[in-house]
């Protein structure tokens, strides 16, 4: 390798660049980074929240008063809007940096050399002259050229448009940033990054390009415009009838824009991306990144789990527990079985650098006698079989793993104890009985041999005339927390099928030993003779498929989503790719996932665990649960506050609120459904009901009727408190204490909406800080209204008697409650929300 010159005009180091010169060069070249819109700063969304037409139209109502000659109300009013602008810049802000935090996690990392050491270093790293690993899975992270290569193939359709993988080797061996190893391993030294490589050209075509809207954001806005027209109706005839019955045209002036302010919608679209977005964040924290909001949307609607086995169900901590020899499978007289555990070590990945890359490949390296291989021909998702090459005790000698029944299609003998015997069918048959019987103790891998007079040119050359030495026998433990997430699962009716590469007898006993009811088993191989239609029913829960190639995983990806279901796929390897793309949602491993999967799906998880994935659906359950709570919350005070003014103008009554008190009303409205909301935990029942269904409307029954029911009793407390009172205590006395109904009473209406299983608890508002946060800010103001008369002065109330005040914020505390048995009630039977029951 130190033949080959690099960049700079030097040979390549074959231990890689030292960490000194690597930092010169990133320091030179800049970050291997593609031109990427600039993030947006808290003063960028600042500046765009002061510019957002509500409130430049609160903004003409605060001018409005100064021209009128209310200084005061004025004050108040552009006090509001730097609180509302702030408020907004920083809950955006705090949001995108959720997200953008989210890709940063997501980002790929590459295998590369420095200081003679090979480990994993962020892409964005990488410098000219680097050397790196490749492996089937692998995305190129820059422009590079091979230094060694094995049967390398890459997908390069993303770069050029070649739809078929495009073979390279020393005579081939530039490679494109952005492709895909498709087949095959190699080393390459980088050759271009950033911005001067082939992708980083594309990249800035398309550098402004956003992340599209999700399917609830578009959702969202559509409701919106429709909301607008509704809000800008009200605002407008509202005080056309105030007017009519004789109110003071200036104060309805104000009233309607401030009414516009208060009940036009505007927050609807970034409620989804502040409750998905943080919240993603959180999910980050235990394991999960979420690299597409679309996918923290779907993970409490998922109905099936399509999960690997190895590392996601188990530890993926192989030990060899056993090496028998071909002798030994068939009765007779054992043989030693160094030659065995020889032949499966050359097949394995060597260790460099201080890492084994495959825990398979470590066990038998750890458990094999040392040796030095010449070469490897990466396991291949078709043959099923890895095979590797070198010289042993001074001779030429090929090792093959794999499936038993592909290495025994293979061979043509099998080994003794005093040499070799030819294979015929009986003992093929009795090979393969013997070795799927030992699948029940573990992992079973078919082990063979042959010597050569002269290293082999091709991997058909190296896979043929093989002599059957055995097979090992690995054993992987089932991970302790898999037993009690499948029992959650089982409750949150949600259904797993295993699909994996493994003999059917381990795959099944793994499953069972998961917590899994295994009602089905199959053969990859099986599944053509089930229509879509039978392969939905019968692998919605509880199936193992063994033997699964990949287009297997896909078909019944596909059916099952055809079915109505939503499916989680699990995977780690570039064949997984397409399950992965085509699920609802697709999970990744993060520890031992290629690029190609990682990129594929919308989910990464660090740890590779299945408790992360039930924790994952746990936390997308509570997601949708917390933007339909802030959505009810902040639909209902708008439609109370709409009844509560519409009320008063039918009865040519002067209007509850001054213009000014509805401004400083949107404020208290808008941090509740922003902020309070979106830490709120989980319901008790969250992981109890079945999944809900995602063609399901969003404003089914329950939620509709709970927006109505919220908004009917606040606008009955405040109503009451203010007509009831207005005429002994006049309007600034009744003003005040409709103020505190409406202030103490939408409090306590955010604490019953803020659980969906209608069981309140106060515990929730000391886990939730921007809960309790609100509902202190909302009571503490009610009280300052009441007990200090200057603030009630500048907001035009007064007057009231504090005894009222006192009984109508008692009534506004309790009456709010009579939610939770309506809560319970509507919610008791949510079959218009979730997905059917099984039978």
């Amino acid at each position: 390798m130190s033949d080959i010159p690099s960049p700079t005009g030097t040979a390549a180091d074959p231990r890689g660049l030292s960490t000194t010169e690597a930092t010169r060069r990133l320091v030179e070249h800049g970050p291997n980074a593609v031109t990427t819109r600039r993030e947006e700063t808290f003063w960028d969304e600042l500046l765009e929240s002061l510019r957002e037409p509500l409130v430049m139209l609160l903004l003409a109502v605060g001018v409005l008063y100064f021209v009128f000659g209310e200084v005061r109300d004025a004050l108040i009013v552009l006090g509001v809007i730097v609180t509302v602008a702030i408020t907004e810049a920083a809950v955006e802000w705090r949001a995108g940096r959720a997200i953008s935090a989210l890709a940063a996690l997501a980002e790929p990392k590459a295998l590369l050399w420095r200081d003679g050491q090979l480990a994993e270093h962020p892409v964005e790293r990488l410098v000219p002259g680097d050397l790196i690993e490749l492996r089937a899975g692998s995305r190129v992270p820059a422009d590079v050229r091979l230094v060694t290569a094995q049967d390398v193939a890459v997908d390069e359709s993303l770069v050029t448009g070649e739809s078929n993988p495009v073979p390279h080797d020393l005579q081939a061996p530039e490679l494109l940033a952005g492709t895909l190893v498709v087949r095959g391993a190699g080393r390459a030294e980088v050759t271009r990054t950033g911005a001067q490589s082939t992708l980083g050209k594309i990249a800035e075509l398309v550098a402004a390009t956003r992340e599209p809207k999700t399917p609830m954001q578009r959702r969202m806005a559509e409701l919106a415009r429709t909301l607008l027209w509704v809000a800008i109706a009200v605002s407008v005839i509202i005080p056309l009838i105030g007017i009519a019955a004789g109110q003071p045209p200036l104060e309805m002036l104000l009233t309607g824009l401030s009414l516009a302010f208060a009940t036009i919608p505007e927050e609807l679209a970034v409620l989804i991306v502040v409750v998905l977005g943080i919240g993603s964040l959180k999910l980050a924290r235990r394991g999960a990144i979420v690299r597409q909001l679309r996918a923290a949307e779907t993970l409490g609607a998922v109905t099936t789990i399509c999960t690997d086995k190895t590392g996601t169900l188990t530890l993926n901590r192989m030990t060899l527990d056993k090496a028998i020899s071909a002798a030994a499978l068939l009765g007779s007289d054992d043989a030693a079985d160094d030659g065995l555990r020889r032949a499966a070590a050359l097949a394995s990945e060597p260790e460099e650098g201080g890492t084994f890359i495959d825990p398979m490949d470590a066990a038998i390296r750890e458990a094999a006698p040392k040796v030095v291989g010449g070469g490897q021909f990466p396991f291949d998702q078709a043959r099923r079989l890895a095979s590797g090459y070198g010289k042993v005790d001074g001779a030429y000698l090929i090792g093959v793993k794999g499936a038993p029944e592909a290495v025994l299609a293979h061979c043509s003998t099998h080994r003794t104890a005093s040499g070799t015997e030819a294979l015929d069918d009986a003992k093929r048959t009795a090979l393969l009985a013997s070795a799927a019987a030992l699948g029940e103790g573990g992992r079973v891998l078919g082990v063979a041999s042959r010597s050569a007079d002269a290293l082999p040119a091709s991997r058909d050359a190296a896979e043929s005339g093989l002599v059957f030495e055995g097979v090992v026998v690995l054993r992987d433990p089932v991970r302790p927390e898999v037993v009690p997430a499948m029992e959650a699962l089982r409750g949150a009716g949600v259904g797993v099928t295993v699909i994996t590469g493994d003999q059917p007898t381990t795959a099944a006993r793994i499953a069972e030993e998961a917590g899994i009811e295994v009602r089905h088993q199959f053969l990859g191989s099986d599944l053509a003779a089930l229509d879509d239609t039978a392969l939905a029913e019968t692998l919605r829960d509880g199936a193992v498929i063994a033997r699964a190639q990949p287009e297997d995983k896909l078909r019944i990806v596909e059916a099952l989503t055809s079915a109505g279901g939503v499916v989680m796929v699990t995977g780690d390897g570039v064949n997984d790719a397409p399950a992965l793309r085509a699920a609802s949602v697709g999970v990744a491993m993060g520890h031992v996932g290629s690029d190609a999967a990682r990129q594929a799906a919308g989910v990464v998880l660090t740890d590779d665990s299945f408790s992360t994935i039930v924790e994952a659906v746990q936390e997308g359950r509570r997601l949708f649960d917390n933007f339909r709570k802030a959505i009810r919350f902040y639909l209902a005070v708008k439609l109370a506050l709409i009844l509560i003014s519409a009320v008063a103008a039918i009865l040519r009554l002067p209007l509850p609120f001054a213009p000014v008190q509805i401004v400083i009303l949107e404020l208290f409205m808008d941090l509740g459904a922003a902020l309070a909301f979106v830490g709120q935990p989980a319901d008790s029942n969250v992981l109890s009901r079945p999944p809900r269904d995602p063609n399901a409307p969003f404003f089914d029954r329950s939620m509709v009727s709970a927006i109505v029911a919220g908004a009917v009793t606040l606008a009955a407390i405040v109503l009451g408190a203010f007509l009831l009172n207005v005429a002994q205590d006049g309007l600034a006395g009744a003003r005040t204490l409709a103020l505190v109904a409406w202030f103490v009473g939408h409090a306590a209406l955010g604490f019953v909406m803020a659980f969906d299983d209608g069981r309140p608890r106060l515990a929730a508002v000391f886990s939730n800080p921007a809960l309790g946060a609100w509902l202190a800010a909302s009571v503490l103001f009610a009280a300052a209204l009441v007990f200090v008369p200057p603030l009630a002065d500048a907001i035009g109330a007064g007057g009231a008697v504090i005894a009222s005040a006192v009984g109508w914020g008692a009534v506004a505390v309790v009456l709010p409650f009579w939610m939770v048995v309506w809560l319970r009630f509507i919610n008791r039977d949510s079959g218009s929300a979730v997905m059917p029951a099984e039978p």
